[in-house]
């Protein structure tokens, strides 16, 4: 896997790349996906993914949030980690969602992305902040998700 943008120098950190798969139930989605982030995972890439479920009602705000969740633990894991330049970077994301979220809007995005809590804990200017059930409209978790990937592209 070569990318050719890091080869001519162009700055690829706040590009996403994302990759929709579909097929026949049984015909090895599920295992390719698996190997391809077990392979990019290894090349430094933070890697997560989600089924959507057909035939099931609309849920496409719980999967979006479940994948974020997903690399939010990922962070979490490099923030408890033992590589320098993991846990600088996951510790730097940590300060960054306190300085970009007040408490009450970072407790209700922590009620869709719970790792949130796990990731700020332990920071030098972390007010501990319980989360409660929240009820947020659609357009304002649009809101603070959107703000949420904001600010790690800006990392």
């Amino acid at each position: 896997c070569v990318d050719d943008d890091s080869e001519r120098g162009v700055n690829t950190a706040q590009r996403v790349e994302a990759v929709f798969v579909s097929g026949r139930g049984g015909s090895g989605k599920s295992h390719l996906v698996q190997k391809c982030g077990e392979f990019l995972s290894k090349q430094g890439w933070l890697v997560a993914g989600e089924k959507f479920q057909r035939g099931l009602e609309h849920n496409s705000q719980g999967v979006v949030c479940s994948l974020l969740d997903k690399l939010v633990k990922q962070l979490v894991r490099m923030k408890n980690g033992s590589v320098h330049k993991d846990v600088k970077y996951s510790n730097n994301v940590a300060k960054m969602l306190e300085s970009s979220f007040d408490s009450s809007s970072l407790s209700s995005l922590m009620w869709y992305l719970p790792s949130i809590q796990n990731l700020i804990e332990g920071t030098n200017s972390v007010k501990r902040t319980s989360f409660v059930e929240t009820n947020l409209t659609h357009w304002q978790l649009v809101f603070l998700v959107t703000r949420f990937v904001q600010s790690l592209l800006k990392m």
